[in-house]
Parts: structure tokens; C-alpha cells; sequence
């Protein structure tokens, strides 16, 4: 029955106990690649191949009378069936197995794949319409004209969708996963049909859009020329703060934030002057669009401690009346500085009085989770009294950097460079919100010039620290070459034991 249904042959070679098999295990497919979602394709084949087979088991109830009737037109649609299963199994073997699945090629845009199965099944129905039953197809069209017209008003809409979507295509402004904008919708493109194009949001809610719609508004794709793409932070300052210095802050606070690319590097613009601040934007460039929001957030927090350590004020609006003056101090600095001060034990030799003097000239620095306080190899001149949070010290060697050791307030960094002005050996970095005061070079010595007994002090046990760690590194150095040598002296008795 089946391969007469396809070569035009008398159907009573098989029987409908012979048939019924064959549709069932078809059935019990389109079922399990349902479940299991399977390829579009593969689950149209499988439909297609199904119905082929309840055509042909129908035939087979026929009685010979109705058969020999219905035979032609069963024929032309049995063949139609079969063509198109077949085609629709080509293209998951084709485009979802080998592009997609092995060598790994985005999928082909669904509306490509169902117009050209429209195409080969509509041109197979029309050759078979006049090669199988014999009808003129010019007559056929002639007649047709009419109810296309009707068709065509009706459907204007869909008709637009239709070949707005074949205008995308050829086209080609965007593809499946590329982020878009189109209106005032923005997101990831999941689907283009032949009628709609589906966007997923940011938020992970599903947009359907007309293909005619997208076609008459502007198409902002965010993925093209290259997945590059360029975000701002945009930065209100008083006009008393030069350009320049708010530049170079802005610039070096957007670098090392996660997700913000090294190259094009970050950069900041003067963009534009209000009526009583300068605008900046501090622009950079990413490259997963999904993460825009996050690095949007750490860019813009690390721009607040940036312009906080640089004394750098943010803008407020000119109307509106704030009950604090900006050179109003919120928290006593020279308090608290003088606590951490008597806290340390490299300011013991201080009295009171030389503490509270030190204390009045120092200012805090914030810091936030995973910014560079200092870096190995910089010149400094100062060192770090940490008062909240806690930073890491690494040290850097041989293509590797190394944690050495993790500090809370209370501690002390850097005093080398205060001392003496060598360079930073060591990189320390914030692992959270973090507070230090500097003690700077022209801070301390006033209190030395003062009080030279101080500074003698000072050095005597900066020099015994110093002392203290190398004896220990020694020791430990002694210790490792000691179970070097007995490990050596172990295995040279085992090999003799051994004979080895």
C-alpha cells in the first residue's frame, strides 16, 4: 500500500494489519520527541511521516469501489505528505545534527527553513495537480485570482509579517543571540519566525515583536560590528575641581573592574557644562551585554571612591537647599586618626602632644572591595595605618604573585617608604570596604624636625622588625635545607638497602 500510494500502482498489495504496525510505532515517536524535545524538524518529519501512513492505512478500509475512485487524489496527497516528511527529516540531518549539533554554526532562522518547505510542497502539488489528475493549472490560477485578492485584504497583516520577515532575512540586521533594541524594547534574539521576532529581556521575560514592526522602527543591535560594546557612567563635579584632575580619576577608578575590557582601555570626557557643574562620562567597553547592568554598578561605585580619596565633591542641584555646608566635616578625622596613632606600635615613642599634632594633619582614604591601595614597584613616601576593613598583601615574583599575608585595623604598611622612599615591595588590595589614614613624608617630618629623639626611635624599631622577620626567614630557610638534607640521607640509605 505505501509504495503504491508513491509509484501510482494498484493498492491491494498490502493489507491494513500490515499498515497498522507501522503507524503505531510512527504515533508512539511523534510521542516520545514530544516529550523530549526533539528538533522542530525532527518532530515534523516523524508528523508527516505519521500522517502518510494513516493515509494509507485509510485506504486500505476502503472497498474496492471507493478505492479505485479516491485513487488519484490519495496519490497526490500521499506524495505530498511523503515529500515533504522527507525534506523536513534533510533539514535535521543537514542544519540541527551537522551545523548546529557537530560543527557547532547558528541555527538557520526558522522562517528560511518553512518557506522553503512551502515552496517544494506548494510547486510538488501543482505538478502532481496536472501531471496526476490532468487540471490546467493556467485556468486554475485564472480562477484563483479572485479569491487571492480576497485572501490578500484579509490578510494584510499577516502577509506584511510574512515578507517583512523574508526582508530581515535577506538582510540579515540581526541574528538569533545577538542583543538588539528594537523601540523601546531591548534584549537577546531567541527566534525569527515567519511572522514574529522574539526578544528575551534583561529581566528574562520574552518580548513577540511583528516582523512589520521591526521592519519600520530603528534596529539598534548591540552585537554588531563585534560583541564590543561601548556603556558611560555619567559624573556631575563642582566647577571649582580641575578638569584634569577629575579625568585621571575617573579613568583610573574604571580600570581592573571586572567585565570592563583593557582594550579599547577606559575613558573619561568633559561632555558638557551645566548651570552649576561640569558633566563627565567616564566611558568603557564590554563585552558580555548580559553583565551591563552589574559592571554599570561596580564602575559607578568605584567612581565614588576614586573621587572620595581625591577630595573630589560630587554635584549637588543648585535649587535645592541642604542642611549640611559642603566644608562641614561629618566625623572628627584628627580624633580617630590619633586613636589608630596610639594604637600602632611604631608611634609609641610619640608623646600626646606630637600624636595629636600628626593627627590633625591626616585625612582618610576609602577604599572598596578589590581596589589597588598600592602596587610593587611604585615610588612612595608614605605608609598606611589601616582603621576599618582588611587588605591583602601580595608580593610579586618569578611570573607569579604570591599572598603573603591578610591585615585588619590596627595594622601598619609601608613604613619603608616613609623612612627611607624606597619603592613598594609589596601589593596590597582591599578585600573590602576599607579605611586607612596615610602618614605622608611632609606629615611626618615636622614632628621629626621637632623632636629628632623621635625619629631615632622610630628607625630602632622599624630596624628590629626588619631584624625579627629576616632571623625568621632564615630560620625557616635553615629548617627547609635541614629536611633537604635528611630526606637526601634517608633515600641514599634506602637505595643501599635496596642495592639500588
Amino acid at each position: 500500500m505505501l509504495s503504491a500510494l508513491l509509484t501510482g500502482a494498484p493498492g491491494e498489495a498490502l493489507s491494513a494489519a500490515a499498515v497498522l504496525p507501522f503507524a503505531v510505532l510512527l504515533a508512539v515517536a511523534v510521542v516520545l520527541a514530544g516529550r523530549r524535545q526533539w528538533p522542530l524538524s525532527a518532530r515534523r518529519a516523524l508528523l508527516f511521516f505519521l500522517l502518510f501512513a494513516l493515509l494509507a492505512l485509510g485506504a486500505a478500509l476502503l472497498p474496492p469501489a471507493s478505492l479505485a475512485a479516491a485513487w488519484p487524489g490519495l496519490r497526490v496527497a500521499s506524495r505530498i505528505l511523503a515529500l515533504v516528511g522527507l525534506v523536513e527529516a534533510i533539514q535535521f540531518l543537514l542544519i540541527d545534527l551537522a551545523l548546529a549539533g557537530w560543527l557547532k554554526r547558528p541555527p538557520v532562522p526558522r522562517i528560511l527553513r518553512d518557506f522553503t518547505t512551502l515552496v517544494i510542497a506548494v510547486t510538488a502539488f501543482l505538478l502532481l495537480l496536472r501531471g496526476t489528475l490532468g487540471v490546467n493549472l493556467s485556468s486554475l490560477l485564472a480562477t484563483s485570482a479572485m479569491i487571492s485578492v480576497v485572501l490578500g485584504l484579509a490578510l494584510q497583516d499577516t502577509l506584511g509579517s510574512f515578507f517583512a520577515g523574508l526582508a530581515l532575512q535577506m538582510e540579515a540586521p540581526l541574528a538569533i543571540d545577538d542583543w538588539v533594541q528594537v523601540g523601546e524594547h531591548q534584549g537577546r534574539v531567541s527566534q525569527v519566525s515567519w511572522r514574529t521576532v522574539r526578544l528575551v529581556t534583561l529581566d528574562g521575560d520574552e518580548v513577540t515583536l511583528p516582523n512589520s514592526l521591526v521592519t519600520r522602527t530603528t534596529l539598534l543591535n548591540f552585537s554588531r560590528p563585534t560583541s564590543a560594546h561601548r556603556a558611560f557612567v555619567p559624573v556631575r563635579v563642582p566647577y571649582r575641581h580641575r578638569p584634569q584632575q577629575v579625568l585621571e580619576a575617573l579613568t583610573e577608578a574604571m580600570r581592573g573592574v571586572p567585565g570592563v575590557l583593557e582594550d579599547p582601555p577606559p575613558h573619561a570626557l568633559v561632555w558638557e557644562y551645566g548651570e552649576s557643574d561640569v558633566v563627565y562620562r567616564a566611558r568603557y567597553w564590554i563585552r558580555d551585554y548580559r553583565q551591563v547592568n552589574f559592571i554599570r554598578s561596580e564602575v559607578a561605585a568605584r567612581i565614588w571612591y576614586r573621587l572620595r580619596r581625591e577630595g573630589i565633591e560630587h554635584a549637588y542641584p543648585a535649587r535645592v537647599l541642604r542642611p549640611d555646608s559642603p566644608a562641614a566635616v561629618p566625623e572628627d578625622d584628627a580624633r580617630r586618626a590619633e586613636g589608630a596613632l596610639r594604637a600602632v606600635d611604631l608611634f609609641v615613642p610619640l608623646s600626646d602632644e606630637e600624636r595629636r599634632a600628626l593627627a590633625a594633619r591626616l585625612r582618610p582614604l576609602a577604599f572598596g572591595r578589590g581596589e589597588t591601595v598600592i602596587r610593587q614597584g611604585e615610588r612612595g613616601e608614605s605608609l598606611f595605618v589601616v582603621t576599618r576593613g582588611r587588605v591583602e598583601i601580595r608580593v610579586a615574583g618569578e611570573g607569579e604573585e604570591a599572598v603573603v599575608s591578610t591585615l585588619g585595623a590596627g595594622s601598619v604598611f609601608g613604613e619603608m617608604s616613609l623612612l627611607t622612599g624606597d619603592p613598594r615591595t609589596a601589593t596590597v588590595l582591599a578585600l573590602e570596604d576599607t579605611e586607612v589614614f596615610p602618614v605622608r613624608r611632609e606629615d611626618f617630618r615636622h614632628v621629626a624636625a621637632a623632636n629628632p629623639a623621635v625619629l631615632e626611635a622610630i628607625t630602632r624599631i622599624v630596624s628590629d622588625r626588619r631584624c625579627e622577620l629576616a632571623a625568621a626567614m632564615r630560620e625557616n630557610e635553615e629548617a627547609a635545607a635541614t629536611r633537604a638534607a635528611a630526606r637526601r640521607d634517608l633515600l641514599e640509605r634506602v637505595r643501599a638497602f635496596f642495592g639500588l
